[in-house]
């Protein structure tokens, strides 16, 4: 995941004994019910503070963000632009996830042809895991596997078929 931030996942202050793990996606991955992301930022002197739920059907969720300086200066306008909320939680969601069996991602491929059953896996597990964490799922899997849209669309669709899919990809056409 990237290195503009370091994330270290706790458990919610109010739940010092845990919280339940919430299973999501076709491989046994799982993320706590709730949890706090610390984030903190390499090259800007910021901090984070993200409090998050998941419920294991719909993206996590981000309950209570709240930025501190680390120089002391008043956080500004401009931080809250540089805070990039959307990719730290790609971030948070990878470091707070307990991943179950399996390849948890793929970069291109070693043959030609079609998908065989553990690349739809892959597909499918990469998938759940850009839907729950904010990401953009087709996008992703169209640079991972170095695939057109149309090809990424028919994956996707067998991905769906054998394992489910969340999101927009559901139940629809992809």
């Amino acid at each position: 995941m990237a290195d503009r931030w370091k994330v270290v996942i706790e458990p919610p202050p109010d739940a010092p004994e845990g919280v339940p793990w919430i299973p999501y996606g076709p491989a046994g991955d799982r993320l706590p019910e709730r949890f706090v992301a610390l984030v903190e930022y390499e090259t800007q002197p910021l901090r984070a503070r993200i409090a998050a739920s998941f419920n294991g059907a719909e993206r996590v969720r981000a309950d209570v963000v709240s930025v501190e300086r680390t120089d002391g200066a008043s956080v500004s306008p401009e931080d809250l632009t540089t805070l990039q909320l959307g990719a730290v939680m790609s971030s948070v969601v990878w470091q707070a996830t307990r991943r179950g069996k399996g390849v948890a991602e793929q970069w291109g491929r070693s043959r030609t042809g079609p998908l065989d059953d553990a690349e739809v896996l892959t597909l499918a597990r990469m998938y759940w895991f850009e839907y729950v964490s904010w990401g953009k799922p087709r996008l992703a899997i169209m640079a991972a596997f170095k695939l057109p849209r149309s090809t990424a669309n028919r994956w996707i669709r067998k991905a769906r078929e054998v394992h489910g899919l969340p999101g927009a990809h559901a139940d629809e056409e992809a």
